[in-house]
């Protein structure tokens, strides 16, 4: 499922790709509500903050289609313990612990060294804020395609525990609402993977 990232992205590619995001919002039925408010998403959330009990890392992969026009939701990914602690210490090499990846796909596919297919232009986010706990993740950001990001989920606990055990079943590690631009996802449940 671990795509690779692309690294063609022309100016012409972004246009298109713009374009499309703007105009085309066709986000899969049954899992948004485009009238639904997106005030208590992350509401006044600011800074950043990571206290967990438990490790918490993977990737994080939506059951249901989350896309606006061509530009779809691939995955979250959550870094390793010590890699959260090395951002929030400010260590000069340390990398942004949390991203949300999306694949635009009315882009050329290639061919992974595992096989598998991806997507040539992808975009990825880093939260500019962001909470994580034992309870749940949050967090905010903006991105020059998409505009605002906002999510706010809770762990189900015992799914993001089998997750972490190796067992690849997992069904519901993290539910939550998701606002891309002006469209509201609500209730998009994640399947939690740890990668090949």
């Amino acid at each position: 499922m671990f795509r690779a990232i692309g690294i063609g992205l022309v100016s012409a590619t972004m246009l298109a790709a713009c374009d499309a995001a703007t105009s085309d919002a066709q986000p899969a039925p049954g899992s948004v509500q485009t009238g639904a408010s997106a005030e208590p998403i992350a509401g006044e959330l600011e800074g950043q903050s990571y206290s967990v009990s438990d490790e918490l890392f993977g990737y994080f992969l939506p059951y249901d289609d989350v896309s606006i026009g061509t530009i779809r939701l691939d995955h979250i990914s959550l870094a390793a313990d010590w890699e959260f602690q090395a951002f929030m210490n400010g260590e000069a090499d340390a990398y942004p612990p949390i991203s949300l990846h999306f694949d635009d796909t009315s882009s050329p596919t290639g061919e992974g060294e595992l096989g598998n297919t991806y997507y040539e232009v992808t975009h990825r986010i880093q939260p500019e804020s962001f909470r994580v706990t034992d309870d749940g993740l949050a967090f905010v950001s903006q991105h020059e395609l998409l505009g605002e990001v906002r999510f706010e989920g809770q762990w189900q606990m015992d799914q993001v525990r089998q997750m972490m055990s190796g067992d690849p079943s997992t069904s519901a590690a993290l539910t939550g609402d998701l606002k891309i631009g002006d469209v509201v996802f609500e209730h998009v449940t994640f399947q939690g993977w740890l990668g090949d």
